[in-house]
């Protein structure tokens, strides 16, 4: 049986050195300790400290899979948090903030809390005080400090005992500070059977699917927002049996990986729209020498350095026909933390059964974004290592692009039996050797391609929400699934028949696609980039053009609300929507 939803929405705001990240990480992973669901978001900018960074955690007594802008409560670090984000606040919003470093009118609703003096108070050092601002923070969410402490211990123990129970009375200290200056009537009912979640964000759920998917060597060079796949990696190489290798830059990282795969390993990098640039010459010599690679692409806001920490969809086309000449890829587009775990191991798949370069389109909200979810379960990724010549099987005779009806030329890695393997960049025969022959070059052309023929069949479905018979269609890829998944949801309670189409797979496009596209209905695309990529995707391989499109590109990403006020207000029988 369905109930409604509950949310209390937290935003935490300061400057970049301020405590807001360890304060947020606390709250996090008390609310799931609990049992109630989250969505958290950090916002920060390309600086150590200063600037204004702020973090929204959504905390819901349902599964939830986007932010939402309303905050019912706001722990102001700084005054420049209270002054962006004013408007934010809700009627009955609460604003706990430190009067050492914030001026507020006198208010019922705000308190304050001078969290280095509390600390001082209890004789802790004023590291702590961010232990006092969680604790004053969990006080407008539950009536005790049990999961906050439970956290404070499992992070500190290593730390020593003193270290956990100065940070525990420093949390207690704040709670009750909160609770004896405002009886708060706690909002959000705790959940009657407490459920154990994992809590995970993309930069993490990424390299699990990976690591699941059998990875055994990982080249990159660090940039923001991929850094955290390699950061995962390197940290659980050793436990899991992964060379990690940090390159000296994105060209050497993709070429080390193309040489693992060559070898036969699962590989892959993992960069940003400006590295992906710098691969695109490598990208093209796996797909003309039939390497399976995989590539994740973080996107940021291009173009140049671009914004180095906020988000954008802007890179879809360039993955799809990034390089010189014509070969096959497949493009993947993961819109939450779960699918991207699983969307892993497809990757992988395909990259092998089709021997090719497979890129996978992450973006800096899924990157860090948090969410939680039941459990990820590694048993349900196969893996596929497509036709490979064994050990048993005569190789004498082992041409590396031998010509097929699918396409696809059986691997024999470089070592096993006496056959020689031949790989070149240059346009070759079916030996591998290079050629300058018309009639060859056109016949090993067409062994590539026709493998997109195959890829094509079994690509990934659209992910469907919503009304089966709707009025609007609202289509969108990558990190907008849940979004418009919300937005889906507001306007079925608004009276209008809505459905979310998701794309997990950008190319090659599933068949199912123009099935759903052919049900009578507006057909709305949603998509954070300026030139309407994902539209011009769809129109230059299906031939077809929305009724609407909404865009959003200032580097943040969508709310629901702002799409549904698109939609609602009055230009939904225009062309075009910005935000």
């Amino acid at each position: 049986m369905d109930f409604a939803l509950q949310a209390f929405n937290i935003l935490i705001g300061g400057e970049a050195g301020q405590g807001l990240v360890s304060i947020g990480n606390i709250l996090i992973k008390a609310i799931a300790k609990t049992g109630w669901h989250l969505f958290a978001i950090q916002d920060y900018e390309s600086r150590i400290r200063g600037g204004h960074n702020f973090i929204r955690i959504r905390v819901a007594n349902k599964p939830v899979f986007c932010g939402e802008r309303a905050i019912d409560l706001l722990v102001a670090l700084d005054d420049v948090s209270l002054s962006v984000h004013a408007d934010e606040l809700k009627e009955q919003a609460i604003v706990i903030y430190d009067p050492t470093l914030v001026e507020v009118p006198a208010a019922a609703n705000y308190i304050g809390i001078k969290y280095a003096e509390v600390a001082a108070n209890l004789g802790q050092p004023a590291i702590m005080a961010n232990a006092a601002a969680a604790g004053a923070a969990w006080a407008l969410l539950s009536d005790d400090l049990i999961a906050v402490e439970t956290v404070l211990s499992e992070v500190f123990k290593n730390k020593g005992q003193d270290i956990v129970d100065g940070n525990i009375q420093c949390a207690r200290a704040g709670f009750n500070i909160v609770r004896s200056r405002f009886n708060p009537q706690v909002q959000l009912e705790k959940p009657e059977q407490c459920e154990s979640f994992m809590v995970i964000k993309g930069n993490e759920a990424l390299p699990c699917g990976a690591l699941a998917a059998g990875l055994k060597f990982m080249s990159a060079y660090p940039m923001t927002p991929s850094t955290g796949v390699t950061e995962f990696i390197a940290l659980h190489s050793e436990q899991c049996g992964v060379v990690m290798e940090q390159a000296e830059d994105e060209i050497a990282a993709v070429n080390m990986v193309i040489g693992a795969a060559f070898c036969g390993v699962r590989a892959m990098t993992a960069t940003s729209g400006g590295g992906f640039a710098l691969m695109t010459e490598a990208l093209g010599l796996a797909g003309s020498a039939e390497i399976p690679i995989v590539v994740i692409d973080a996107q940021r806001p291009g173009p140049s350095t671009g914004l180095p920490t906020r988000t954008e969809q802007g890179d879809l086309l360039f993955a799809v026909y990034g390089g010189s000449g014509d070969f096959p890829r497949a493009v993947l587009a993961p819109g939450d933390v779960e699918e991207a775990f699983y969307v892993m191991g497809t990757a992988f798949n395909l990259a092998e059964k089709y021997q090719m370069p497979v890129i996978v389109l992450s973006d800096q909200y899924l990157a860090d974004s948090y969410q939680t979810v039941a459990s990820l379960d590694p048993t349900k990724i196969k893996i596929n290592r497509g036709d490979i010549v064994t050990e048993t099987e005569s190789t004498v005779d082992y041409l590396r692009y031998r010509f097929t009806e699918s396409g696809i030329s059986p691997r024999l890695y470089p070592g096993v039996g006496e056959g020689l393997v031949v790989s070149a960049g240059d346009e070759h025969d079916e030996a591998g050797h290079l050629i300058e022959d018309a009639h060859i070059r056109t016949k090993m052309m067409q062994k590539r391609m026709q493998k997109l023929n195959a890829a094509a069949a079994e690509a990934l479905e659209p992910v469907i929400y919503g009304n089966t018979k709707p009025e609007l269609m609202l289509i969108g890829w990558g990190s907008t699934k849940g979004v418009i998944r919300e937005a889906v949801d507001l306007l079925s309670a608004q009276g209008c028949a809505a459905m979310a189409i998701h794309l997990p797979q950008v190319y090659p496009l599933s068949t199912k696609l123009r099935e759903y596209w052919e049900m009578p209905s507006k057909k709305v695309i949603i998509e954070n980039n300026y030139s309407g990529q994902l539209q011009k995707l769809l129109s230059m391989e299906l031939s077809v053009t929305p009724d609407f499109w909404i865009r959003k590109y200032d580097g943040r990403p969508f709310f629901a609300q702002e799409i549904v006020d698109q939609l609602v207000g009055g230009e939904a029988n225009g062309r075009k929507g910005e935000i």
